[in-house]
């Protein structure tokens, strides 16, 4: 404010005074002032701009910056885009606005702005973990999920295996497992007989060692012509696996920590990365923990894989497989025709979302 114009207001003696408020009842509603504050819009209702001297094109995101900023692809070229603030002002679910695989549309009129989100086929997902549990998209789009997991260095987990399984059949993704480093063991019979059981429900499972170059030409077949992720702890070896699927990329690798026995992040941001077979790379950094969301807890006996192939012989159609009476998943586990393991791990997702103990 200017100087000149200072002289134009006037101070007010304004006297305050205490009002000792006894019946809430004795006022109306009309007498309380509201706080108006800015409602942003709903993300049906704004999906769609309604300007209408755009100048739309489509394109996909291969890379998020901060500030607004994504890298859009658009087949024959990349360039940096802003996101609109339209979109900025919409309600989304998600704590990002945009993801990884997202395809756009861009107002390319003036400064390169994407304008639309063009609706997901599905998004790769977890969650905060604090008590509003947030959506934070990992990547939109996607074909298949490359689950990774090492016989050593770090010892195999297939906890985690089973979680991821979950979490990307919840999204409608297929998982694929690749179990790395089969180098350094000598016996594999135990390894085949963990394999054996993902196969005997659908889910395809490979071997490989970036050492030998064992699974490479069946991973490839896998990946061609396909958005994929690979996802798991790290040190598990997907970078090097990557390295050799595409010489000259290049993506830094980093050794197991010998103290801990795990894996050190070696991707700190995702991108997508065309491979020269067909199809694209959806490389995202390392995840350590893959929080679900506590409305999928009634979910998981349908995805779990073995589990709801049981359930119909259970008496109550609404079995937990946990404390129920006549239940076929435990009566398979104690006759030894389920493994118990994986029981076990079931049992351990479900503990996630309750913190009971089931023992």
């Amino acid at each position: 404010m200017k100087k000149k114009d200072k002289k134009k207001f006037k101070r007010q003696d304004i006297k305050l005074t205490n009002t000792d408020i006894s019946d809430l009842d004795e006022y109306l509603e009309e007498d309380f002032a509201p706080q108006k504050q800015a409602e942003k819009k709903k993300l049906k209702k704004g999906i769609k701009s309604q300007k209408s001297d755009l100048k739309l094109i489509n394109g996909r995101v291969y890379e998020i910056y901060s500030n607004y900023k994504c890298l859009v692809n658009f087949g024959d070229k990349s360039d940096i885009c802003h996101i609109g603030g339209r979109l900025k002002h919409l309600k989304h679910e998600t704590r990002n606005i945009v993801a990884l695989g997202d395809r756009v549309k861009v107002d390319i009129s003036d400064e390169n702005r994407i304008e639309e989100i063009i609706e997901r086929k599905n998004s790769l997902v977890r969650y905060s973990e604090d008590s509003f549990q947030k959506e934070i998209i990992i990547a939109a789009n996607i074909d298949n999920v490359i689950i990774m997991v090492s016989c050593r260095e770090p010892e195999l987990n297939l906890g985690l295996v089973d979680r991821f399984i979950c979490a990307t059949r919840l999204c409608n993704i297929p998982p694929v497992i690749c179990i790395n480093k089969i180098d350094l063991i000598k016996k594999r019979k135990l390894i085949q007989r963990e394999a054996d059981y993902y196969k005997k429900y659908g889910i395809q499972v490979l071997m490989s060692s970036a050492k030998t170059g064992e699974g490479l030409k069946e991973l490839e077949v896998i990946l061609k012509d396909m958005d994929s992720v690979f996802v798991g702890h790290s040190g598990v070896g997907k970078s090097s696996l990557i390295n050799l699927l595409q010489p000259g990329l290049n993506l830094k690798v980093a050794k197991v920590n010998e103290y801990t026995g795990k894996g050190i992040h070696t991707t700190t941001k995702g991108k997508i990365i065309p491979w020269k077979f067909g199809g694209n790379l959806i490389d995202t950094p390392g995840i350590k923990t893959l929080t679900l969301h506590e409305e999928s807890k009634s979910d998981i006996k349908y995805v779990f894989p073995g589990i709801n192939e049981l359930s119909e012989k259970c008496k109550y159609p609404n079995c937990s497989h946990i404390h129920e009476t006549n239940c076929a998943v435990k009566e398979a586990v104690e006759k030894s025709l389920f493994d118990r393991n994986r029981y076990e791990s079931y049992l351990r997702i479900m503990e996630s979302f309750t913190g009971v103990n089931y023992e």
